[in-house]
């Protein structure tokens, strides 16, 4: 009885598992936003165009900035921004667990003579879990400020799922925690729904 109890369980445990690997949709490849289908017009949860590899265990999403330059005038001012289009690529675990999220350097993408009196800065450190739920990819991202005790300063949830007729649907959820210094003493969270086709 004993033996029997044993390989039931590991035909449960397997079948499990295997159901798990089928509800993770391929969302390989590249995407385009499909203008107007979103709820929120103007605003793209993961840009214009965007472009996924994905394996048993990672999703990595290439994605494209816009970073914009600016440096110090004589007078204490900052003199005209330098807008440039920018590609990275994140790669997300998807394992449930916490990971750093490996963020862009903006000091590489600067000029290789940047003007003088140029001012860089770098993103907070972030820390992100991704998992699969219910035929979804869920990436929940928090980022602190460390030259503030490393208080919070966003929190962010981002799903994509894959809709009837093929389409890629991302939702994403912003909230700001670091509280005003005027005004209502917290900014209201941010929802984005994006929809994307599979480019031809």
């Amino acid at each position: 009885m004993t033996k029997l109890a044993v390989i039931f369980g590991v035909l449960v445990l397997t079948s499990a598992v295997v159901g798990n690997a089928q509800d993770r949709p391929n969302y390989a490849g590249a995407w385009t936003l499909v203008e107007g289908a979103g709820t929120t017009a103007g605003t793209r949860a993961l840009g214009k165009e965007f472009k996924v590899t994905q394996t048993a265990t990672a999703v990595t999403i290439e994605t494209t900035a816009t970073v914009y330059f600016g440096a110090a005038t004589a007078g204490g001012g900052m003199g005209a921004p330098d807008a440039r289009e920018i590609k990275f690529s994140t790669e997300y675990i998807c394992d449930g667990q916490e990971h750093e999220q490996a963020l862009p350097s903006l000091a590489a993408m600067m000029p290789s003579q940047p003007p003088p009196g140029a001012m860089v800065s770098q993103a907070p450190p972030t820390i992100y879990r991704a998992t699969w739920m219910t035929g979804q990819l869920i990436i929940l991202k928090h980022s602190k400020l460390p030259s503030e005790n490393n208080a919070l300063l966003t929190v962010n949830r981002l799903a994509l799922s894959l809709d009837a007729d093929g389409s890629l649907v991302v939702d994403s959820l912003s909230l700001p925690m670091r509280p005003r210094a005027n005004g209502p003493k917290q900014e209201p969270p941010v929802s984005v729904r994006s929809v994307y086709k599979k480019a031809q």
